[in-house]
């Protein structure tokens, strides 16, 4: 009987598709960017990414911040798979962990080709659409 309540709570519960946009460094290193995962203050980009490890089994993702006029970023959080999907899309508390400590990034590194997607991404949103 538990399993029965179980199975139908998992089946009433909505699920939270990720939409991820691939990114890919000038040096060939692939990436994701979570495109719902992406807020913006007046100053910064927060947003998470995935990409594997040295081992391809081992992917990270991360929880960047980034500046709005320049590239300078920072990890705020790491998460494994199992942890970043039982967050279901709640993306509320992703500018907590703000810092003004940003680092600065070589331009062929995956952390730029990211944060040239988030602008992407941004621009994007503000364009408006055009219907016939």
């Amino acid at each position: 009987m538990k399993k029965i309540l179980i199975l139908s709570m998992l089946l009433i519960l909505p699920a939270q598709a990720i939409t991820w946009e691939q990114v890919i460094s000038p040096k060939g290193r692939v990436g994701f960017v979570d495109v719902d995962s992406i807020k913006q203050t007046e100053a910064y980009y927060f947003y998470n990414i995935k990409f594997a490890n040295k081992d391809e089994n081992d992917i990270v993702i991360l929880t960047m911040q980034s500046g709005v006029s320049h590239p300078f970023s920072a990890r705020l959080k790491a998460y494994t798979p199992i942890e970043y999907d039982s967050l279901g899309g709640d993306y509320q508390n992703i500018t907590n962990l703000s810092t003004e400590t940003l680092e600065a990034v070589t331009f062929d590194s995956l952390v730029y080709a990211c944060y040239k997607k988030v602008k992407q991404i941004q621009q994007r949103k503000k364009t408006p659409k055009i219907t016939f």
